[in-house]
């Protein structure tokens, strides 16, 4: 079963099986025209890692270092009608240290060798540039930060990253995967960042939501809640440079118009696809920075969120609330806003409602509503809540 088990395991590994979304390539392609028997290829998942390498055995005894991590039972020699050779591996007691294999000649064997370990990690950032009033990307860079603190180095190393756990792979789980090209050898005890992306002067649409999942959902007994008005940037990548964006963190600064910068900031970038508009939140207390309050949304638009209804029905784990939510525009233009219900991780199912959902994704979805100059638009809907 163990054996049943790995290969499976290296099948996934080597022939891509384990993730369905497609790979960077270009960044690697290059090591194509080198000799493959001197390139590592790591695959860094988030819980472990596969290397794999090419040796040649003799007739004398070969030692190779290694991770201090490496797992005994994940070792494969891939070479067809060539009996492997024995082995055995010398390490300290101290698994983040580095160990060496040490193989002991059973004929010629020249071939792959590839192996499980852990101590590699890795995740990526961003950081963005914004003019004064947020209608446009100065600059937008991303990196790809390696910790390689596994023991041991590996020259000339092309990286493939799997946003995934190994254990998840049987599971038939679509994964998103990135593939870099280190460029220089990644030394042990050392991080690395990659540059990823950099995209400079586009201009950015502003997509203005209120959340009402979360606290929303609760008893709120009858008490009008004004909820904080979130404004979301988002910008295409150019033609010429697309590519698939991990999740991570990202630096906000603002350049005002006298060419001074200023740090707003930490946010989150969502995992996105090269074919989808990157984007993220503007902090509501940094939307009070804008040049004056007559620019700010936060003085153009108010919403005010009443539960008119909360029950709980005989099953005693199924909730019900019925809302009326009330979006005022105090400006001079039109304004399109996204009413969000994030389903959290109980699924919450909308059952009665004045205007059209739709859904976002899986886990969320949206009421879009617009809104004349000094008007307003109630929105009423009635959620049903499965407990835990």
């Amino acid at each position: 079963m163990i054996k049943l088990l790995v290969c499976l395991l290296f099948g996934q590994l080597l022939y891509g099986e384990a993730s369905k979304a497609p790979v960077s390539k270009e960044l690697c392609d290059k090591h194509t025209h080198k000799d493959d028997h001197k390139i590592s290829k790591i695959v860094v998942y988030r819980d472990r890692c596969m290397a794999t390498t090419w040796i040649k055995v003799g007739e004398k005894i070969q030692k190779i270092s290694v991770p201090g991590s490496i797992d005994p039972q994940s070792i494969l020699f891939a070479q067809k009608d060539v009996e492997n050779p024995k082995y055995e591996i010398d390490k300290e007691s101290d698994k983040s240290t580095e160990a060496e294999l040490v193989l002991y000649p059973q004929g010629s064997f020249a071939g792959e060798f590839t192996y499980g370990f852990t101590g590699i990690n890795w995740h990526a950032h961003y950081v963005v540039e914004l003019s004064e009033t947020f209608g446009k990307i100065l600059n937008f860079s991303g990196f790809i930060s390696v910790d390689n603190q596994s023991g041991a180095s590996f020259e000339d190393s092309c990286l493939h990253l799997v946003d995934g756990q190994t254990d998840n792979l049987a599971k038939n789980q679509t994964f998103n995967e990135y593939a870099v090209s280190v460029g220089q050898t990644l030394q042990k005890g050392r991080v690395i960042r990659i540059p990823w992306i950099n995209i400079c002067d586009q201009d950015t649409e502003q997509d203005y939501r209120f959340d009402v999942g979360g606290e929303c959902l609760l008893n709120l007994q009858g008490v009008e809640k004004h909820l904080p008005l979130q404004v979301y940037l988002s910008f295409k990548q150019g033609e010429n440079s697309k590519k698939d964006l991990s999740g991570g963190g990202l630096a906000l600064y603002v350049r005002d118009e006298g060419g001074h910068l200023r740090f707003l900031g930490i946010n989150q970038l969502k995992t996105t696809k090269s074919s989808e508009a990157i984007q993220f939140a503007i902090p509501l207390h940094l939307l009070t920075q804008l040049k004056s309050s007559q620019d700010s949304p936060l003085s153009q638009i108010q919403g005010v969120l009443e539960q008119t209804e909360f029950k709980t029905l005989i099953t005693e784990k199924l909730e019900e609330a019925a809302y009326r939510f009330t979006i005022r525009n105090f400006g001079d233009k039109e304004v399109a806003v996204k009413v969000m219900l994030p389903r959290g991780d109980n699924l919450v199912k909308v059952v009665r409602e004045s205007n059209e959902h739709k859904s976002e994704s899986d886990r969320s979805v949206y009421w879009h509503i617009r809104v004349a100059p000094k008007t307003e638009v109630i929105l009423r809907y009635r959620v049903q809540l499965m407990k835990e």
